[in-house]
């Protein structure tokens, strides 16, 4: 879609990371309109104030905007899943199941746990016949593996379909905790209350006030507990539940808004309801701030690149290590065309020996880390990184605020 757009950047010089900004605009945005779309289906079925609630309840939330314009196989598969949500409000069942087939055999196959716990109850009540969801899967499968297939081989050189070999390697290998691991109810007891802020609070009052809403939160609730059994999580794994949960919150505060002027002790929760709203606000700019700080490596090469602008044109070579690779640093910040960038892993110090920069971090202790390339380079500067979350204590109000601590991740070094 950004296509044309990013050929007249090259056409005109503009720094690469525009070209960044346009697709993660048009990412963002393309996930921005399915949410609307779903927020459609939430006023036809809960009214109004229902669907206002929920859309100033996930803006306020940091971690759905967050994923929203990551350029991840989550983030293409929540547009997919927030289609399917509006469908199957709007009891459209045959086009729910092709798009639901789609979006999981092309982007994130771990959807089948959320869709199974939607069209089962479907099928087994009748609302679904099991011919259609059967003729409309295996037709849907068949397009969506005659485009990904032939599509994602020929990007990667050999004969794939990709999320068939993430199931492979997660599920059948159970190779994902290679990656880190996190206790079972990891999800419920840290991630939830992360992502749904204060509004977890008004997801039960929701639950209670209105019965219809334990066939839509039921699902999310089963597709995070069966995922929990993967020792592997992340929040962006179960982003695609927080619409669902979240609406039961904004039916509580719906009813409490529209029923506020029948008494005093209404109108003070309403107004409570509704205040929960400026706690999401404040706790996502903190959020916010926080995370701005989980890219030192895009930070050192931008700022190495800027200090050394005026050799911009020298064929000058760089190598960044995979801390640094992990954390900012992409092809669009690689802004000049006559440096090389090089991000080969597992070379030794003497191999680095020829670079004339190198960009070095570590989680752990960045001066040792750095005392291995002593001999042939020194240090530039060095970029500090989020580390940990701390408390300041006063004896007046507020009496305790959170601050960032951050920490010296990467440093840069220059050739002798």
């Amino acid at each position: 879609a950004v296509a044309p757009l990013i050929a007249a950047f090259e056409f005109w010089n503009v720094p690469k990371y525009w070209g960044l900004f346009a697709v993660r605009f048009t990412l963002g945005l393309t996930v921005v309109l399915a949410f609307c779309n779903f927020c459609r289906a939430i006023n036809k079925h809960f009214g109004a104030e229902t669907a206002d609630f929920l859309r100033l309840i996930i803006t306020t939330q940091f971690h759905f905007l967050f994923y929203a314009s990551r350029p991840l196989p989550n983030t293409f598969a929540l547009i997919g899943a927030l289609i399917v949500f509006a469908l199957w409000l709007d009891k459209d069942y045959s086009n729910a199941v092709r798009v639901a087939t789609a979006t999981a055999v092309i982007f994130r196959c771990e959807l089948i746990l959320l869709f199974a716990p939607i069209f089962l109850p479907l099928l087994l009540t009748g609302r679904l016949k099991w011919s259609t969801a059967i003729w409309n899967g295996l037709l849907s499968l068949t397009v969506a593996l005659g485009v990904t297939v032939p599509l994602d081989s020929f990007l990667w050189g050999r004969a794939l379909w990709p999320e068939g070999e993430v199931w492979w390697f997660n599920v059948v290998l159970n190779k994902s905790n290679e990656w880190g691991t996190m206790p079972f109810l990891w999800y419920f007891y840290s991630a939830l209350p992360r992502a749904l802020m204060a509004s977890l609070v008004l997801v039960p009052i929701g639950l209670l006030l209105d019965r219809r809403l334990l066939e839509i939160v039921a699902p999310a609730v089963a597709f995070i507990a069966a995922f929990s059994f993967l020792p592997h999580k992340e929040l962006r794994f179960i982003v695609y539940a927080l619409p669902l949960i979240n609406l039961a919150a904004a039916v509580a505060c719906a009813r409490a808004w529209i029923n506020k002027h029948k008494s005093t002790v209404r109108m003070l929760v309403g107004v409570a309801f509704g205040a929960h709203l400026l706690v999401n606000l404040a706790a996502s700019s903190f959020f916010l701030y926080a995370s701005s700080q989980n890219y030192p490596g895009g930070e050192a090469l931008g700022y190495l690149q800027y200090s050394q602008r005026f050799d911009k044109a020298k064929p000058i070579s760089v190598h960044i290590d995979v801390y640094t690779a992990q954390t900012g640093v992409s092809r669009y910040l690689h802004l000049y065309k006559s440096w090389q960038y090089d991000k080969t892993e597992d070379l030794q110090p003497k191999d680095l020996a020829h670079f004339d920069f190198l960009l070095v971090g570590t989680g752990n202790n960045l001066t040792e880390e750095v005392e291995k390339y002593s001999a042939t380079h020194r240090i530039m500067f060095r970029a500090p990184a989020y580390h940990k979350i701390q408390y300041k204590r006063f004896k007046h109000f507020p009496y305790v605020l959170p601050s960032v601590k951050a920490k010296e991740r990467i440093a840069a070094l220059k050739k002798l």
